[in-house]
């Protein structure tokens, strides 16, 4: 063809009368019929050479098809431009809804921002694929030819739901039906008409949804093509398959047979064929060797001269791999016409019109021919390890970043551990063909999803970020759109890149794609909440903490309220979902500390009696689908807020017992009185508290007060305090046999040789349990095991460390050992234990001492060990503990606490900050903290050891250690008690008021002090 001697033509579009050539420059050329002004020229005639569309000379083209009397071609922008016959909406256009034709190109209102790459048109419907992956369509559906489930015609792109996920790479039409081809290759659907078996179903039934090619499943699919009523399909083996109407033996089985299946068309000699083209009843292929076959109706010549017969069954050469010197780049065949695009004879740049860098990208096969081929995903790693930020790279990244990050199946195959075959090579062994659905393995590479992330942001140029921003917006809103209706396995692996973006958490456009996530992490199942969690636990430390648990943190410490009109805000709530699957994962495999998941914000903002109240009467399900109380996601609270909690839950059941009192006192009951009252003997602590509270058991939910028999002194609380802390240190002496003491850990363990009744133990859960719930914080020292316990959570091997930790070591070594574990350690189901100086015996199962301990039952072995020390052997005593505990503390509020949590509200915190106990303590009686008393007083604090920092702190306060929340969280008062005198330091303990004369001298102030706190037991010094 001499009008294209010094263009290079890139791509051919060719329909029944008119043809299509794009060039390298991006320019479009048009010949043939005109009837319906589908030459997109001022010509109002037909045309027998190729005339430039100059309405389109202001753009770039990168892409072009033909209808049979429509054309729409695709811009460098993303935009479609399209102009011919508009009476079925097959331009897409709006505006020419009741137009027969559009003789001028015009871009599609709206298209530029989907982006589109590719175009494919039927007689009168058009396909347009995007960037990432999804298919519209548009024009005459009589056949349900555009896949929207039904048969009417549509004037506008809209989107077909049934291909939503896959991830299409090509799209083609023949006459009045429609092909798609999916990235991994394996999924082939066709919908429309298919009356001659051209769907290949296997029937000639119509289909009016995308439905898949069964028969092609098994084959990695490189190129699909459509004919007037027959299909091609070539596959990664370079062989061709063919389907559809045989009237003409365009299929090339050697039958002039409809065929309904994909069937193998078998080439001379074993070619193997790079590329295929078809027209309405004829058919050619490209083959390695560069030789042209074709098979079909010859009759107008499409088949070229060397055609014997009209009609061709089966493939025969056209074409040699030269012809007159020239070598064959790609093949089109039209309707009833073919071209054979050959590589351009460059004789000298003088007498070339293509560009240096034009000429690079031909000879290496970049350009000729692409658009009859699938589109490629971008190779964003690759294109961010360049350098430089001109104009054009940045334009490239910005496509690629569109392309992938809004596209459910691309951002999966960019970031998967195997790269697919769509990423410009071929892999055909069976695990590239396989979807990374087993539940161990996301199969995503995390470190390659971290450094894509983190070169994006190296870039520092906003119209990138933003772009980022925004195409992960459309993917989480498109993914919460179908979530429902599509296997999970199709978008559940995007949620996991999204959520390690660095936007995740941020203020600004980050907010909006946070809220995009969580959203859809809010309307997981609940089986695909489980595989996510799963997944979650296997991600590295610094990812899950640093990227996912922070970000979600940071996102809610952004939020501006978190109740509104009594309710959880949406946003909220679905955050908190996403932060529940972390704490899920994190208990699944300890990334890390449960405290690194409590939100600030909200256990510092919310009305926590109210979310009590909520929590305590509303219904709700336990995997949060239904979230109407912060009290559901108890690890986001600080202990602080938890405590606080359940002292409302006490004050409450107090409130609720004392009015029930009065009112059976009143209705003449004179023994009803509103407090539980215990009177005791400082010698006798044990035996009579024993003796009240067995005869008083209803009485443990009101108010405590404690008389010591033969004192006076009203209880205001200290006295309380100190009859917990003696009974503590009575009834965990060890003389006294209830408890053994553990050298090694310093923690109380209860003794299974115990001769102390049930009763006893019982008594010491009562304890605990009423010191909790009177706010009173106990010197108790047991292993977190038997808090685990209390909350009715399995002791496993690694709680053995807080009690006997190098039989915990000895335990751990045998499991981790490689040798021959019967040989090396000779150990049988039958262990040995102390009894009161005798040796006894225990089979860990029925004849264990006959049972040796080997490699395969190790395992066993071990388990069964634990659970005869944490449980079994002290099954009795602790059942007793837990009764008595249960019976005072079994409420709801219990059940916020993580055991750490529940040992620190029994115990209180072991570390002492006196700087923030500090900055919060208030001043009487005319002392300030510039008065130089206090200053000398706050120096010897921080200057005395330890133990007489916890002398000091149970003189004034009544117990040794922190509340919860640590020093700064308690109210403490220095009150000017008199000037100088030789008088001591006194306290009020159950206000926490240290009453302080002003002495004349630090050294007087310091010998009074440590006098005083040295003889702190008893209320003689008051």
């Amino acid at each position: 063809m001499e009008a294209f001697s010094k263009k290079d033509i890139i791509h051919i579009a060719a329909s029944d009368f008119h043809t299509a050539f794009l060039t390298s420059e991006g320019e479009i050329y048009t010949t043939g019929s005109n009837e319906s002004g589908q030459l997109g020229t001022n010509l109002a005639e037909n045309s027998f050479f190729p005339e430039p569309v100059a309405a389109l000379d202001t753009q770039i083209i990168i892409h072009v098809d033909c209808g049979q009397g429509h054309t729409v071609a695709v811009t460098d922008a993303g935009a479609l431009a399209s102009w011919g016959a508009a009476e079925f909406g097959q331009l897409g256009q709006r505006e020419a809804v009741d137009v027969l034709t559009v003789a001028h190109p015009r871009i599609l209102k709206g298209s530029r921002e989907l982006h589109f790459v590719r175009v494919a048109c039927g007689s009168s419907h058009t396909l347009a694929l995007t960037g990432s992956g999804s298919v519209y369509s548009f024009g005459q559906g009589v056949f349900g030819a555009l896949g929207h489930g039904n048969t009417e015609s549509c004037s506008t792109p809209v989107l077909i739901d049934g291909l939503w996920g896959f991830g299409v790479v090509q799209i083609a039409c023949g006459e009045n039906h429609s092909l798609a081809l999916s990235v991994d290759g394996q999924q082939v659907f066709s919908w429309g008409w298919g009356k001659y078996g051209q769907l290949g179903h296997g029937s000639s039934n119509n289909e009016h949804n995308p439905l898949q090619v069964k028969a092609l499943a098994d084959q990695m699919i490189i190129q699909i093509v459509g004919g007037g009523d027959h299909t091609l399909a070539l596959n990664n083996e370079k062989q061709v398959l063919a389907w559809g109407r045989g009237h003409w033996g365009q299929t090339g089985l050697g039958t002039l047979s409809d065929v309904h299946t994909p069937t193998q068309v078998h080439l001379p000699e074993g070619e193997l064929v790079i590329q295929a083209s078809a027209g309405v009843r004829h058919s050619v292929v490209f083959t390695e060797s560069g030789k042209i076959f074709g098979w079909g109706d010859g009759e107008q010549g499409q088949l070229g001269r060397s055609a014997r017969e009209k009609v061709q069954v089966s493939p025969f050469l056209i074409s040699d791999a030269n012809m007159n010197g020239l070598t064959a780049s790609y093949i089109v065949a039209g309707g009833e016409h073919t071209f054979i695009v050959f590589q351009p004879c460059i004789k000298s740049s003088q007498d070339s019109m293509i560009s240096e860098e034009r000429l690079f990208s031909i000879q290496n096969g970049d350009l000729h021919g692409d658009g009859l081929r699938h589109v490629r995903v971008p190779e964003l790693p690759s294109m961010l390890e360049g350098t430089g930020d001109n104009t054009k790279r940045l334009h490239s990244i910005g496509h690629a970043i569109e392309d992938i990050f809004s596209s459910i199946r691309f951002i999966v195959i960019a970031f998967k551990h195997q790269p697919s075959f769509w990423l410009n090579h071929m892999d055909t062994s069976n695990s590239s063909r396989k979807e990374y659905s087993d539940f161990g393995d996301h199969g995503l590479d995390v470190k390659s999803i971290r450094n894509v992330y983190q070169r994006i942001l190296e870039l520092r140029n906003p119209e990138i970020l933003k772009k980022l921003g925004d195409s992960l917006i459309r993917l989480f809103m498109s993914i919460e759109k179908h979530m429902q209706n599509v296997p999970h396995s199709r978008w559940i692996r995007a949620l996991l890149i999204g959520l390690q973006c660095p936007f995740v958490g941020e203020k600004g456009i980050g907010d909006m794609v946070s809220t995009r996530i969580f959203s859809v992490f809010s309307k997981l199942t609940f089986l695909d909440g489980r595989k996510i969690t799963f997944w979650l636990s296997t991600y590295p430390r610094d990812i899950f903490g640093g990227r996912f648990v922070r970000g979600v943190l940071r996102y809610l410490s952004n939020r501006k309220e978190f109740t509104r009109s009594g309710s959880i805000p949406h946003d909220v709530a679905a955050a908190l979902k996403t932060l529940w699957y972390l704490y899920e994962a994190n208990k699944m495999e300890p990334h890390l500390l449960y405290s690194e998941f409590y939100s600030k914000e909200i256990s510092e903002s919310v009305d926590l009696l109210e979310e009590y109240l909520k929590w305590s009467h509303a219904k709700y399900d336990k995997d949060l689908n239904t979230l109407v109380s912060f009290c559901q996601v108890p690890f986001i609270l600080s202990p602080q807020a938890k405590s606080k909690i359940l002292q409302v839950e006490a004050e409450m059941i107090k409130n609720q017992v004392v009015q029930a009192s009065i009112l059976q006192h009143l209705s003449g009951n004179l023994f009803a009185f509103p407090f539980l009252v215990l009177r005791v003997r400082r010698d006798h602590l044990i035996q009579d508290t024993l003796v009240q509270l067995n005869v008083e058991r209803i009485d443990y939910l009101k108010p405590l007060k404690v008389i010591f028999e033969g004192e006076e002194g009203i209880d205001q609380g200290g006295v309380t305090k100190e009859f917990f802390q003696l009974l503590c240190r009575e009834l965990f002496n060890v003389d006294y046999g209830m408890f053994t003491y553990e050298e090694e850990t310093r923690n109380f363990w209860f003794n299974p040789n115990s001769m102390e009744s049930e009763e006893t133990f019982e008594l010491v859960g009562i304890i605990l349990g009423l010191g909790i719930y009177n706010n009173v914080i106990l010197d108790v020292h047991l292993p977190l095991v038997v808090y685990k316990k209390v909350l009715n959570i399995k002791p496993l091997l690694h709680d053995l460390n807080d009690l006997q930790p190098q039989l915990g070591k000895s335990l751990q070594q045998l499991l981790d050992y490689e040798g021959d574990v019967e040989e090396t350690f000779s150990l049988t189901f039958q262990i040995t234990y102390d009894y009161f100086g005798e040796m006894k015996t225990y089979d860990l199962q029925p004849g264990g001492g006959n049972v040796p301990v080997t490699n395969e039952n190790r395992e066993k072995y071990t388990e069964l060990y634990v659970k005869y020390l944490l449980e079994d052997s002290i099954k009795d005593q602790f059942q007793s503990f837990n009764k008595g505990f249960q019976q005072v503390c079994g409420h709801h509020a219990l059940q916020l606490f993580h055991y750490e949590e529940l040992e620190l509200l029994i115990c209180g915190l072991p570390h002492f900050d006196f700087d923030a106990l500090e900055k919060v303590t208030v001043y009487q009686g005319g002392y300030t903290k510039d008065t130089g008393v206090v200053k000398w007083f706050w120096e010897l604090v921080k200057d005395m050891p330890l133990e007489e920092k916890k002398a000091l702190l149970f003189f004034t306060t009544g117990n040794d250690r922190a509340p919860v929340g640590g020093l700064g969280c308690l109210p403490f008062i220095i009150q000017r008690n008199g000037g100088e005198t030789d008088r001591l330091p006194t306290a009020h303990t159950c206000f926490n008021v240290l009453l302080l004369p002003e002495y004349n001298s630090k050294n007087k102030l310091e010998n009074r002090l440590k006098l005083a706190i040295s003889n702190s037991i008893g209320f003689g010094l008051q």
